[in-house]
């Protein structure tokens, strides 16, 4: 990271990743064509893994089903400096590979894991709806996990710009 100061440790990337509301899955397609997609995703920090749900159909299923390299960003907090031309942030990024679930109790817990992060009051209807959930889920294992933060508890007192 070019920006030391602004690292942060693996428990802040987790943090991050549990308070953001969506994150980006990025990867290639086989002729490094690049491909983002936002996606809904929680961390499972005790096993240190990612899951989201993806339709078995479509391109984003075509790059993952075969194990495909992927970036995962999230951004918690975004906030706009006025008159300082920056933004406050906080950010994680998890590089990993994608892995297609296969085992049905990981794929229940996954889907447990996100239907109580993004919907804790339709927990009454889980069992119906996943009776006829046809959703694929995707697990990363990150290899590399990195934090990053911006703070800016006030605006500097002068910008000079120079033509050097």
């Amino acid at each position: 990271m070019r920006r030391k100061e602004c690292e942060r440790d693996e428990a802040f990337a987790w943090e991050v990743l549990k308070h953001s509301v969506y994150a980006t899955v990025s990867m290639a397609g086989p002729d490094g064509t690049p491909y983002a997609t936002p996606v809904n995703v929680v961390g499972d920090e005790v096993y240190k893994t990612l899951y989201f749900h993806c339709a078995g159909a479509g391109e984003r299923w075509e790059l993952l089903k075969n194990g495909a390299p992927v970036c995962v960003t999230a951004v918690s907090t975004a906030t706009l400096i006025p008159n300082a031309f920056t933004t406050a942030y906080r950010s994680a990024m998890f590089k990993g590979r994608a892995e297609v679930v296969t085992d049905e109790g990981e794929k229940m817990k996954a889907m447990l894991l996100l239907c109580t992060a993004f919907d804790p009051k339709g927990m009454g209807r889980f069992d119906e709806v996943m009776s006829r959930c046809t959703a694929q889920v995707i697990r990363i294992v990150p290899e590399v996990i990195t934090g990053k933060e911006h703070e800016m508890k006030q605006p500097p007192k002068s910008h000079s710009c120079k033509n050097e």
